[in-house]
């Protein structure tokens, strides 16, 4: 892997480009995952797009930000939007699981003109709640105990366990804090936006209603919903995931 260093973060990150296309695409990983989610759909996407993976900082290869000031998904937002300019990556189209999508509606933010389109998948909101931490925290502390814990293993190797207790630490620090995901009103996102998601998910269940309580936040968002399916859906329903993807983003 490469990476890219700013006065705040140090992201690894690596990029497949494509034979036949000059479109571009970067995919962003989840709270407490890393780069590796994304191993088995490389070869497909790298065929449509010069398609770049990150570490968000704390995750995978990537080390921990230096950034108290900054929330989590803007600091990562700002190194990886800057690392896209350094690689020139214009008009990127975006897919961001989770925090993954939050780190790409920032970049839409600070950067407009370097965003085409986002499909954020399992979105968790607009804003902080007491919900969506509590279910998080469930769910980190079952895979602890279950044969889950191998899925996030596999991503993160032996040192995945704190990871995740320092991202959890991370998002209960940021919800007393009071502070929002988004830097700035979701209202000036110019791009459109894809809120992809599951009824009857194992990490939110309540995800449909949170999908669509967040698109009217945004001028030009939709909806789709994937029959029920285990979180992540990029992976757990890949061929109708990779049909949806390539319709929405290169239109």
């Amino acid at each position: 892997m490469s990476s890219y260093k700013n006065k705040n973060n140090k992201i690894y990150y690596n990029i497949y480009n494509s034979k036949t296309n000059i479109n571009n695409l970067l995919l962003i990983h989840d709270n407490g995952q890393s780069s590796k989610i994304f191993d088995s759909e490389i070869k497909f996407y790298s065929s449509y797009f010069n398609t770049m993976t990150v570490d968000l900082s704390g995750h995978g290869k990537s080390p921990s930000g230096n950034d108290a000031e900054n929330n989590f998904w803007l600091s990562n937002a700002t190194a990886i939007s800057e690392l896209c300019e350094k690689e020139k990556f214009k008009k990127t189209a975006i897919i961001g699981l989770g925090g993954g999508g939050l780190v790409a509606l920032n970049m839409a933010i600070i950067n407009p003109s370097l965003v085409k389109n986002i499909i954020a998948e399992s979105l968790p909101g607009i804003e902080p709640d007491q919900t969506y931490l509590n279910n998080t925290i469930s769910y980190r502390e079952h895979a602890k105990k279950t044969e889950m814990g191998r899925f996030f293993q596999s991503l993160n190797g032996s040192k995945w366990q704190k990871i995740l207790d320092d991202d959890t630490a991370m998002l209960e620090d940021f919800m007393e804090s009071g502070d929002r995901y988004l830097h700035g009103d979701p209202a000036i996102i110019n791009c459109p936006i894809l809120l992809a998601g599951s009824s009857g998910y194992d990490i939110l269940p309540d995800m449909e209603d949170r999908l669509k309580n967040s698109m009217s936040s945004f001028k030009k968002a939709q909806v789709h919903l994937f029959s029920s399916a285990k979180y992540p859906l990029i992976v757990n329903k890949n061929h109708e995931y990779r049909t949806v993807a390539l319709n929405y983003l290169m239109d």
